[in-house]
């Protein structure tokens, strides 16, 4: 019977080719003189050999595992890329991991490798992320998210918890809303654990689609293949601006109160901002220098530590208040529309219903100007920016 030599010890041997794959396992011939009717270990403590038939079942018993472990290898590869991302540094991440510097340089290699494009760029000691791995960090954290999520699923129902509670949402309503829906619900009504994720509306639709999420809460697009729209609502977008400015004083702001003067807005000038604009342009009003930024929580942290005047969605404006900041109507309506979206003929279960009921509460009883529309108008709201219809798309 032909024998085969592993430099490894057998048990190291196979937790290695667990954990890694075919890739390592590399038999060769025994030295001259050593018996292959069984295993028999040599004077190197680290070495055995097998007869061809043993490392046959081994071979079909790793490979029988080869599925499943490559989840696992890609979820080490994205922890491994995250933790570079994070760090700026090979060797900062691999003390974060517990691993070593060349295991952790390896990794990212063949990650580069499978992917056919360079996530890094090595300048000196440190790294930063090209462009396309800057690209690859979203789409990484997503995926890593999902893959732990599936793990934290799989532990809930061995320890009969139940299911957990998948919500997805964009930041104005997950700033404004959620988290005051969340602590009026009675904790009986919540599962042991539930997940929030703030992404953009496109990412929402994804997410709420591919089953990752149960629910989601999301401002225009909303419809979208594959979702049913469960709730639509609209209020218009307000004012902010600092208490001692005189426009604080009025109780309507009007638009001609921004004129040459300097503004905080949103950054996408293709949504929120669009609208805002088409408002002023109509008019005939130019503002002064403007700060952008990405989100209407940011633009109110600006407008208090500034003093310039901005306006905003009425979720994070009334949802979170900021000492310091007045928030006043405008004298023209520029309305914002947001609503509720869940898998095509996919029932909510009980406690994903209640969440829904109480973010309608939370926003009727704190949102001025608040309305319930038909849900069937979804696909009416969003057309051309071009025309005189006030989309409302929001952020």
């Amino acid at each position: 019977m032909q024998a085969l030599w592993f430099e490894n010890s057998c048990r190291r041997h196979l937790k290695v080719f667990h954990q890694v794959g075919a890739r390592v396992c590399r038999p060769r011939p025994p030295p001259p003189g050593i018996p292959a009717l069984k295993p028999a270990k040599c004077k190197s403590r680290n070495e055995h050999w097998f007869p061809l038939d043993i490392y046959q079942k081994r071979m079909r018993r790793c490979q029988s595992y080869g599925l499943r472990m490559k989840e696992s290898m890609e979820t080490r590869d994205l922890q491994t890329f995250l933790a570079v991302a994070a760090s700026g540094s090979i060797t900062k991440a691999a003390d974060m991991l517990g691993r070593s510097q060349p295991a952790v340089t390896r990794t990212i290699q063949d990650l580069e490798a499978e992917l056919g494009f360079e996530l890094l760029h090595r300048i000196g000691r440190r790294v930063q992320l090209s462009e396309e791995g800057v690209a690859f960090e979203e789409e990484a954290r997503r995926l890593l998210m999902s893959f732990t999520e599936l793990a934290a699923r799989a532990k809930m129902i061995a320890a009969g918890r139940g299911r957990i509670l998948q919500i997805v949402t964009t930041s104005a309503i997950g700033t404004g809303l959620i988290p005051t829906a969340l602590a009026e619900l009675q904790g009986a009504e919540l599962p042991h654990e539930t997940h929030l994720g703030q992404f953009l509306p496109s990412i929402v639709a994804q997410e709420v689609r591919s089953g990752r999420a149960e629910i989601g809460f999301s401002s225009l697009p909303l419809d979208t293949p594959g979702l049913d729209v469960l709730r639509l609502y609209s209020a218009p977008d307000v004012a902010a601006v600092r208490e001692d400015d005189p426009l604080a004083e009025l109780d309507v702001v009007p638009l001609s109160g921004f004129a040459g003067r300097r503004v905080a807005t949103l950054l996408n000038p293709l949504r929120f901002q669009l609208h805002v604009a088409k408002a002023l342009a109509s008019r005939g009003i130019d503002t002064g220098p403007v700060i952008r930024t990405n989100t209407a929580y940011g633009a109110l942290q600006i407008v208090r530590q500034t003093g310039v005047a901005a306006v905003i969605d009425p979720l994070t404006a009334y949802g979170v208040p900021l000492p310091g900041v007045v928030i006043r109507p405008l004298d023209v309506t520029v309305l914002f529309y947001w609503g509720v979206v869940a898998a095509a003929n996919r029932p909510l279960r009980p406690v994903a219903q209640a969440l829904m009921d109480s973010v309608e509460a939370v926003a009727e009883r704190s949102i001025a100007g608040f309305r319930k529309l038909d849900p069937a108008l979804a696909g009416q709201l969003v057309t051309d920016p071009a025309s005189g219809t006030n989309n409302g798309t929001g952020i």
